[in-house]
């Protein structure tokens, strides 16, 4: 797929060139307290990533009669790699601490609770691209803040309604496919970060590789020996199932990564400054962005493909009549099995994309997820592909006005509560539900 591929490609060249890592430049500005009086004033002017695992921070203090000056930390490591948060040295306008205070530095300092109270923040605020007032400020970066929520909703949908639209059954282990990617993407990070410790954009890749691969397998196998035999039975039969293969599904995941979950070392710079308002700035992070839009960018190819490819029409013909299209020539099974193939990887990608955007995916993280991707195709119309894209945007938008405004605890409850109206008032969505013999695309 060329999203997939331009991610890949995107990913890999971003871990190729150097890059302000925000954890390293939080742990170097950090030391400046312990360095120097915060009465005498501690300004931070610029940072920027260096060579051989360096952060460069130029500062002032003393005030505006203070000269500027430079500290320099090195680290372990850089991306995903364990060492990352390891201080090998401290130079101060090129002249390195010995080595007595730069143990007490790590040892004292920055364990110490205080030392994160006294952190003199980032470089002072700059002004973005636009200046606009504080209330459009918030709801640029709460915006902002919804894409990864609806792209991973859209990938979850999606293959949610891929399913339903074929055979007609709802399949509830779609965000359990989800925890799975996010789990396989979670070690394979870790596991790079151990190998390719600096590269991390081909970490990142590797990760994303190893969750579609994954999922894609056990999707080969879902769609063969449970989806295959059900399809044909009644719908009673298909969810039981579809309940076990989640609590099987959970318990893997418990076992294979353990009831915590394995955290990902914070990468990237932090983001970069839009626009600005009196007292709040809108910062966007690119990495997390172009992750957002390539998960758009496949949801959009694929509503081009399943439209005009021979596989979309394929999958509505089956869809239609299951008979007519076996007398065609076209293979039921086939045709399941490579349904299922690509909707557990659209499933794996939202996990591994929860795991590379917020840094891990609780193995029990997949059900809720598959509800609220269930919901959205509910709402869209159960079984409409483009009634999932519009129905999951529909409820990230939500989410994210609900967060803003009101307690996020409550969210569950407003969202089934919508659900329940929803299916009283509207029960076939906003466009219609797509029966499996009238599929509407």
């Amino acid at each position: 797929m060329r999203g997939l591929c331009l991610l890949v490609i995107g990913l890999i060249l971003a871990g190729c060139a150097p890059s302000l890592d925000a954890e390293q430049m939080r742990l170097c500005r950090m030391l400046l307290p312990a360095l120097y009086s915060e009465d005498a004033g501690i300004e931070i002017l610029n940072a920027e990533a260096g060579s051989s695992r360096a952060v460069h921070i130029v500062f002032r203090a003393g005030g505006e009669d203070g000269s500027q000056q430079l500290l320099t930390c090195r680290f372990g490591g850089t991306g995903y790699s364990a060492a990352k948060r390891d201080l090998s040295a401290v130079l101060i306008d090129g002249v390195g601490l010995g080595e007595s205070t730069l143990h007490i530095l790590k040892a004292r300092w920055l364990e110490d609770k205080a030392a994160l109270a006294a952190d003199p923040g980032p470089p002072g605020s700059k002004a973005g691209l636009w200046t606009v007032s504080k209330p459009m400020a918030l709801v640029m970066q709460h915006a902002i803040g919804a894409l990864p929520r609806i792209a991973i909703l859209m990938l979850l949908a999606f293959a949610t309604a891929l399913i339903y639209g074929l055979i007609g059954r709802i399949p509830l282990v779609m965000g359990e496919f989800a925890a799975l990617g996010g789990g396989i993407a979670g070690i394979a990070a870790l596991l790079g970060g151990l190998m390719l410790a600096n590269l991390s954009g081909l970490v990142e890749a590797l990760a994303l590789g190893a969750a579609l691969i994954t999922t894609a397998l056990w999707g080969m196998a879902t769609g063969k020996s449970v989806f295959a035999p059900l399809a044909a039975r009644g719908g009673q039969a298909f969810l039981v199932a579809g309940v076990g293969m989640m609590v099987a599904m959970q318990e893997a995941l418990r076992l294979a990564q353990g009831a915590r979950t394995p955290w990902l070392p914070p990468v990237g710079s932090g983001g970069i400054i839009i626009a600005s308002a009196p007292d709040f700035t809108v910062i966007i992070a690119p990495r997390i962005v172009m992750l957002c839009f390539a998960a758009l960018a496949v949801i959009g190819f694929l509503s081009v493909f399943m439209r005009r490819a021979a596989f979309g029409r394929a999958w509505r013909a089956m869809a239609d009549d299951r008979l007519a299209a076996s007398l065609f020539g076209l293979s039921p099974l086939g045709v399941l099995i490579a349904t299922t193939l690509l909707a557990t990887m659209l499933a794996g990608f939202a996990g591994a994309l929860i795991t590379l955007i917020y840094g891990g995916m609780p193995f029990s993280g997949g059900t809720m997820l598959g509800l609220m991707a269930l919901i959205a195709c509910i709402l869209g119309g159960i079984g409409s592909l483009k009634g999932a894209i519009f129905g999951a945007a529909a409820v990230g938008i939500l989410q994210t006005l609900w967060m803003a405004l009101f307690p996020i605890e409550h969210w569950e409850l407003v969202c089934f509560a919508l659900l329940t109206a929803m299916l009283i008032l509207r029960p076939d969505g906003f466009f219609g539900a797509a029966d499996p013999a009238h599929p509407r695309m």
